[in-house]
């Protein structure tokens, strides 16, 4: 779930930069404006994926403590992504060209995020047995990584962007990068 929000956020922050030319009314920034400001950004959605790389606690042995783990769990990934969303806000206006549009894809992602959460949280709530709980929890592991899959395909542009050095500068960026955690050796 983690690398699906990570895929799903970075693909929309990846997407938003790639696309257009840079506007020539905005000052330029020094790369350590912008790799700071990249750091906040990352931060931010950090939180929501943080918390979306732990498991709940449940028990499949009673219903009842299944469907209120789950739920549990589920809302405290809806504070995380409320949380990722209000930090977010006040980035809109960094020192890149198009740092409003960057941080409203983010800002997206993780609407996107809550929106799949809450949409769960709903499902298992109303759920009348351990079954219905575990149905929609699993569609949500399918809908994440349907989302993983289409921004495994955004992430590619990330090296086509303005923006790829700076994020790698950036450790909390580096941070939410799959392709730079848990590499496994040969």
């Amino acid at each position: 779930m983690a690398r699906a929000v990570v895929a799903v956020l970075s693909s929309v922050l990846v997407a938003s930069c790639t696309g257009g030319s840079p506007t020539s009314t905005t000052p330029t920034a020094t790369e350590a404006d912008v790799v700071a400001w990249l750091d906040q950004v990352c931060g931010a959605v950090a939180g929501t994926a943080s918390g979306l790389s732990t498991e709940p606690s449940i028990d499949l042995s009673d219903p009842a403590k299944l469907k209120a783990g789950l739920s549990d769990w589920l809302s405290i990934q809806l504070a995380a992504a409320e949380k990722s969303a209000g930090e977010l806000e006040p980035l809109e206006n960094g020192p890149h060209p198009k740092a409003g549009e960057l941080v409203g894809a983010a800002e997206n992602g993780v609407g996107q995020i809550r929106t799949l959460l809450s949409d769960t949280k709903s499902k298992v709530d109303s759920a009348p047995d351990a079954t219905a709980v575990i149905t929609a929890f699993t569609e949500m592991m399918t809908k994440a990584a349907a989302v993983e899959n289409t921004g495994a395909d955004v992430r590619r542009k990330v090296d086509e962007s303005g923006l790829a050095e700076a994020a790698k500068k950036a450790g909390k960026c580096r941070e939410l990068d799959p392709s730079t955690s848990s590499q496994p050796t040969s």
